[in-house]
């Protein structure tokens, strides 16, 4: 019997690989939520210290920031990628040893390049000065404040990579709350006191809060593999490891430099299309779609590190059940969560970045549904690149970039912003969200039902199309006249009629067409450790929200 056919009998439940994909998706959910809420509080103080052009200087100097670590993430490409895929794979195999070399390896070329990088970045800024000064005008010194992040990023993506190797996204996610209690902390204490702030004070608080995480995990790593005892037949050199992050990381390097270009070139090209502050709420309505966003990047490294191991194993039935069923409840929670985010818009603007914002409403509508369409793409990815077609990964994303470009500068360019995110987001993720399901099948040999796709798109915008006719000719000021009532104008933004009313219709539509159902969430749920608190939670929340879907 083969060992497919073998792994047709062993029930998901009760499969240790899905436990711990279980694990790690949960914590990474917590990891990307967690992330978004400190981000909310972060622009909560920054919407109240600095003025909107001040903070449009920092948003622009951490963008520079950002295309430099790109280029180091050539130097060399997709390295990190290389670790996620290597580990899982050395830790089926039982070669820790192999393991050892190749986080040492990984380190010492990752420094060799990081350097030279800094100096020379440092020395860019010097010469041309007055070609950042048309952007930053008299805050070009941002540069120099934000530069040590080159190093400290550089080095922090090898070693998340290799805490994610070996499933550490508790540990990951510690971390992320060290972080942010550093960066949030000083912000507060000034809007507390009501202390003047100046930006460039900001980006020192932005880079000690870096620093502190980044000096914890790199003790952590370097114990780590002091303790794995080496065998000298299962060493590599510094050759061979620069060699296979070549091998495997370098398309998946490029493919994940093209993607963070493309966001900074969207910041890049309203910061020099549009008028002054248009990039600060592009930037809101960005973040923002990350919040629905986050349910299906939890899943995403996960995913890869579970796949990589069970292709291993040669499993592949788990893999394509597995897929299958976290694509179904994923999109379901996507959608789910966009509904609420959608009619949340007015509210979150007002509470966190001021009534004066509320001008970015549609940017950030906008960018609720263009996420909707923004989810296979990720499955596929991570499918491919477990199965090491990492060329075919690359190609499909290269063929995403040959018409998200054009449609979003041609939307830019004529019809501002918004006309953008219509053209360059929304349209351009319907196409690959088409793109993908035909990749899945002919590259992965995973067959999607599109049936059960569609449907699940209609249970989402048909209450979605409802509630805004209903939003506009009554809801919206019914809402705010019951909450002048009860004197509670802090919320007068918050339209709860309308997102009531889309949940409902939401549930309804799901019935109705049965798109999940209660099996697909009990297998989901079995993946969870019961003898754990926390999966305990998670595990009573599916049970609430089985109770609005049908049996198969």
């Amino acid at each position: 019997m083969s060992r497919e056919n073998n792994s047709k009998e062993t029930p998901i439940q009760d499969n240790k690989e899905y436990k711990n994909l279980a694990r790690n998706t949960f914590y990474s959910f917590l990891m990307n939520y967690g992330s978004h809420f400190f981000t909310l509080i972060i622009s909560f103080l920054l919407a109240r210290l600095i003025t909107d052009i001040n903070w449009q200087f920092l948003i622009l100097a951490l963008s520079y920031m950002a295309i430099i670590t790109i280029v180091t993430s050539l130097l060399p490409p997709g390295q990190d990628y290389a670790l996620n895929y290597y580990i899982p794979r050395y830790l089926a195999l039982n070669q820790k040893s192999k393991i050892k070399s190749l986080i040492k390896n990984a380190l010492i070329i990752k420094i060799l390049f990081l350097i030279p990088v800094f100096i020379v970045s440092i020395i860019f800024f010097y010469v041309f000065a007055d070609f950042f000064a048309i952007n930053l005008e008299t805050k070009v010194i941002l540069l120099y404040l934000l530069s040590p992040d080159i190093i400290i990023n550089g080095i922090t993506k090898i070693l998340d990579a290799i805490n994610r190797g070996f499933s550490r996204f508790k540990f990951l996610f510690i971390l992320l709350l060290v972080k942010n209690t550093f960066h949030i902390t000083p912000l507060f204490l000034y809007y507390f006191f009501e202390i003047d702030i100046t930006v460039e004070i900001i980006a020192l608080i932005y880079m000690f809060s870096y620093l502190i995480p980044f000096v914890l995990n790199l003790i952590f790593i370097l114990r780590k593999i002091h303790k794995i005892e080496s065998i000298e037949d299962e060493k590599e050199s510094l050759k061979e490891g620069f060699n296979k992050a070549i091998k495997y990381g370098s398309y998946i390097g490029f493919s994940n430099i093209i993607e963070r270009l493309w966001k900074e070139a969207q910041f890049q090209g309203i910061g020099f299309f549009e008028s002054s502050g248009a990039v600060t709420g592009y930037n809101i309505a960005w973040n923002y779609k990350d919040i629905g966003a986050y349910s299906v990047h939890s899943f995403n490294l996960p995913l890869l590190t579970s796949f990589t191991s069970l292709n291993t194993k040669e499993n592949y039935y788990q893999i394509r059940r597995i897929f299958k069923v976290s694509y179904k409840i994923t999109l379901f929670l996507l959608l789910l969560i966009s509904g609420f985010l959608f009619f949340s818009v007015d509210f979150l603007i007002d509470f966190v970045f001021l009534e004066t914002r509320l001008v970015y409403s549609s940017y950030l509508k906008l960018m609720v549904i263009a996420t909707v369409f923004k989810i296979l793409d990720k499955f596929v990815q991570n499918l491919l690149n477990a199965n090491n077609k990492v060329k075919v990964a690359f190609l499909l994303k290269m063929l995403d970039m040959s018409y998200f470009v054009p449609l979003f500068f041609i939307g830019l360019i004529y019809f501002g912003v918004e006309g953008a995110i219509i053209f360059g987001l929304i349209i351009g993720f319907f196409i690959s969200t088409i793109i993908q399901i035909i990749s899945a099948h002919k590259f992965g040999n995973v067959k999607l039902n599109i049936r059960t796709i569609i449907f699940q798109y209609l249970t989402f915008f048909i209450p979605l199309v409802i509630t805004i006719i209903f939003e506009y000719l009554i809801f919206k000021e019914l809402s705010f006249r019951i909450i002048e009532g009860f004197g509670l104008s802090l919320f007068k933004n918050f339209d709860f009629l309308s997102i009531s009313t889309f949940l409902i219709l939401f549930i309804l539509m799901n019935l109705i067409l049965k798109t999940v159902t209660s099996v697909d969430i009990e297998v989901f749920a079995s993946l969870l450790n019961k003898d754990r608190s926390i999966d305990r939670i998670v595990i009573k929340a599916l049970n609430v929200l089985k109770k609005f879907t049908r049996k198969q």
